[in-house]
């Protein structure tokens, strides 16, 4: 099953399109950038885990990736 695109992931990838990078690329940086948790992440999400549930620790991630994607928004946008 694939992952649901979020609009502002579709305006990330047009972005770096506009930057010349084809499609496959722009996705490659977006996984980098915005999906891939360091390690001292995924601990902090697993510590926020055991103290407020499973239900709480998805918003917690959700919250962690939209940050990602406004800041890189930002870093891209003329």
């Amino acid at each position: 099953m694939a992952r649901k695109i979020a609009d502002a992931d579709k305006e990330i990838i047009k972005l770096l399109q506009n930057q010349g990078l084809i499609r496959q690329e722009a996705e490659a940086v977006l996984k980098r950038e915005v999906y891939q948790l360091r390690p001292d992440e995924i601990a902090m999400v697993k510590n926020y885990a055991t103290h407020f549930g499973i239900a709480n620790q998805d918003k917690y991630i959700q919250e962690i990736l939209e940050l990602r994607r406004e800041l890189l928004l930002t870093r891209l946008e003329p």
